[in-house]
Formats: C-alpha cells, structure tokens, sequence
C-alpha cells in the first residue's frame, strides 16, 4: 500500500511541475503549496474535513476553494483536488518535499534556507539570490531564519547543496585541522 501511494504521490508531484512550467508559473504553484502545507499544520478541523472520506468529493472541493480559492491558482487548486479524490491530503507534507525536488529536477527551481545570526537585509537578500541563481542556474526562493547560536556568518541550504559560511563551522574546521596535523 506504501509503495502505491509513494509512486501515486511522485506521479502526481512529477506532472504538477510539468504543468507549472507549462504555464511558466512554478513560484506561484510552488508558494501556493506551501501556504497549503501551513494551512494543514495550523487548522486541524480544516485537514481533518478535506481527508475525511465520508464527506463526498464534491463538498470537500467546495470547502477547498471557499477557504483557499481566491489565494491560490487554479492548476493549485486543482492538483490538491486530485490529491483529496485519492485521499492523499494527509500525505500533503510529503508530497510537498517530492515536489520541492520534482522542481529543482525538472524546473531549475530551487527552494534555498538561509541562516544566520541577525536578520538580513532586503538589499543582502537579494544579493545573495543573485549569487545563487548564477550557482544554481535557475530560479531561487529565498527563506531566511535567525538562529543566535551560528554566531555570525551564513548558512546555505538549497536541496543537497550546503555553503556553511558561519563562524561555528569555520571553528570546527579549524579543530579538525589541527587534531590531523598533530
């Protein structure tokens, strides 16, 4: 049962980035799913109404676009709609990490995390952006966090692709250096 809900959960991730770049729209579909992840997490009674079997398809279609309709696109809405019909709503999160690599595979759209010690600016931001769509040669969404404990410097996160720029790994490359060299 597993293994056809992973390969229904990759078939349906693998066409719905096909069908956003078809329509040039990957950011958009890509920052819709994500909002409908969040949704999901914070409202129970909204996850449990749109997984919820017993309810006819059509009512929890009704539901979705009532409360996300005038949020999202249509190929949006429509992709969560096949994903309740088979009664995937609950495998959502999953789903979004199969699509977040379907994107940066088949779209050259790479969701990146950003962390450093004090929050960036705008005009970092953007420079840092720069530097990542020339790295990765796509398009690049840029999430940043504060966590006080790297110190100072950056940490780049883009799929598998890591830049640890932070003093904290600078130090602990530093002590592995010098462990080997004694």
């Amino acid at each position: 049962m597993a293994k056809k809900q992973n390969r229904q959960i990759s078939d349906l991730a693998q066409g719905a980035i096909l069908a956003a770049k078809k329509e040039n729209s990957v950011p958009a579909f890509m920052d819709d799913m994500a909002l409908f992840v969040n949704v999901l997490q914070s409202d129970i009674k909204v996850a449990a109404t749109l997984s919820n079997l017993g309810i006819p398809i059509e009512q929890r279609f009704e539901a979705l676009k009532k409360i996300l309709g005038d949020q999202m696109e249509p190929l949006s809405i429509h992709v969560i709609g096949l994903l309740m019909e088979r009664g995937l709503i609950n495998s959502f999160k999953n789903f979004y990490q199969v699509l977040e690599v379907e994107a940066r595979e088949n779209a050259n759209y790479h969701l990146c995390r950003a962390v450093s010690a004090i929050p960036m600016s705008d005009q970092a931001k953007k420079q840092l952006i720069k530097i990542l769509e020339k790295r990765l040669s796509g398009t690049v969404k840029l999430e940043c966090d504060v966590d006080p404990m790297v110190i100072g410097g950056l940490a780049v996160t883009c799929g598998d692709w890591r830049y640890l720029g932070t003093v904290q790994a600078k130090l602990q490359q530093l002590s592995r250096h010098l462990v080997t060299t004694n």
